[in-house]
């Protein structure tokens, strides 16, 4: 009995571990959370795969095989006011969480912003947050995106 208690406590601790949110990401949602107009979501990297695959974009669905977990969140600007936040304070709280920026895109009045938390053996997390006019979408993933994978691949957008 002693054994299929640890093991089972072991195993519960290993499932906990696996979908572990950043702190940056936690903090982020338990801000937000009860703020109307904010939605979240969160699936297993199997959707990111599947997503690819239906786009037909293959080398992509190779690049993300290792990614785990998808979190992603919508949060109105106007409710960074109203909870005095800023967006540059949570850019800098992300750096505080041990993420490099990886890069910074300006397009069209949107701006993305790439941030990567190495912790090897292919549990990065990645940290995108994507800012328009009205709202800001964070997405973390958990996991590993092969680089080598990418390079030289754009996706190919039927319009």
């Amino acid at each position: 009995m002693k054994k299929i208690i640890i093991t089972s406590l072991f195993l519960a601790f290993l499932a906990a571990h696996s979908f572990a949110q950043s702190n940056s990401y936690r903090t982020l949602k338990n801000k937000f959370d009860e703020s109307p107009d904010v939605h979240s979501f969160s699936v297993g990297g199997w959707a990111c795969r599947l997503i690819f695959s239906l786009a037909g974009e293959y080398e992509f669905k190779e690049a993300v095989e290792d990614v785990q977990h998808i979190r992603l969140i919508t949060i109105p600007k106007t409710e960074f006011e109203t909870k005095q936040v800023t967006i540059n304070g949570f850019k800098r709280f992300l750096l505080q969480d041990s993420y490099d920026q990886l890069a910074h895109i300006r397009d069209n009045g949107e701006e993305v912003t790439i941030y990567l938390r190495e912790s090897g053996n292919k549990k990065n997390y990645y940290f995108v947050l994507i800012e328009d006019e009205s709202e800001v979408v964070a997405i973390e993933l958990k996991g590993y995106i092969n680089p080598d994978l990418l390079k030289d691949k754009k996706l190919a957008f039927n319009n």
